[in-house]
């Protein structure tokens, strides 16, 4: 009866040993990223978080300004800028009462308005296709509708 305790002891020590060296390469499996919906041209004013273009994106340039920091964003993915401000104050004295965003791919003279809520937080506009980092992507914000834009953030090569 000792022997046979001592053999079922011996292949439960077993199996929790072949257990516990296969965990950690489970627990550090990285997760899979969801794939970006679309590219180039196909992302013209859409907007970056729905279709997974923001998950690899970068700030190609960036402007303090009275409402917050205005930045100008870059998917290597997919090809495309945008215009983010991360720490909107909030307030618009637009006749529309809203946050004017635009983009522009200035090679291509294609743009994209967008016009966002003016409450406090983080807002960003729509996609235009402007492949490269420092590729002339131009973005302009509006929150007071006068003549001429509130911020401005460029590229590079602008």
């Amino acid at each position: 009866m000792f022997r046979g305790k001592l053999g079922r002891a011996a292949l439960l020590v077993a199996a929790c040993a072949s257990m516990i060296s296969v965990l950690p390469a489970v627990a550090s499996a990285a997760p899979v990223e969801a794939a970006a919906t679309c590219s180039g041209a196909g992302c013209d004013n859409k907007d970056p978080e729905v279709t997974g273009c923001a998950a690899d994106a970068i700030t190609v340039a960036s402007v303090s300004s009275p409402k917050g920091r205005v930045e100008l964003r870059y998917s290597p993915t997919c090809g495309t800028k945008w215009v983010r401000i991360p720490n909107y104050a909030g307030g618009s004295s637009r006749p529309d009462g809203k946050l004017q965003i635009r983009v522009w791919d200035r090679p291509r003279d294609v743009y994209v308005n967008f016009w966002a809520s003016a409450s406090a937080g983080s807002h960003w506009g729509n996609m235009v296709y402007s492949p490269g980092a420092t590729r002339c992507g131009w973005g302009q914000v509006d929150w007071n509708g006068g003549s001429a834009w509130d911020a401005q953030v460029k590229a590079s090569t602008c």
